[in-house]
């Protein structure tokens, strides 16, 4: 059951990225960061789950341009 599970966030993230009535992304790049062994259907749980959040407004923006504040 959980294969079924994974494979159906794996189908769910390829839609909300690459269809064109949706995010419509032509370029992503990801990395896994310190967990090397991560799966494609790992790798599509998190897609997901970042843009629910995103949708949600369940988000800190974080201005990369702008110089920290000093402490």
């Amino acid at each position: 059951m959980k294969e079924k599970i994974m494979g159906q966030q794996l189908e769910l993230a390829k839609k909300r990225l690459f269809d064109k009535d949706s995010l419509a992304v032509t370029n992503i790049k990801l990395f896994p960061g310190s967990n090397r062994d991560a799966t494609a259907d790992q790798f599509a749980d998190q897609i997901n789950k970042s843009i629910s959040q995103i949708e949600s407004g369940d988000f800190v923006e974080v201005d990369l341009d702008s110089e920290p504040e000093p402490k």
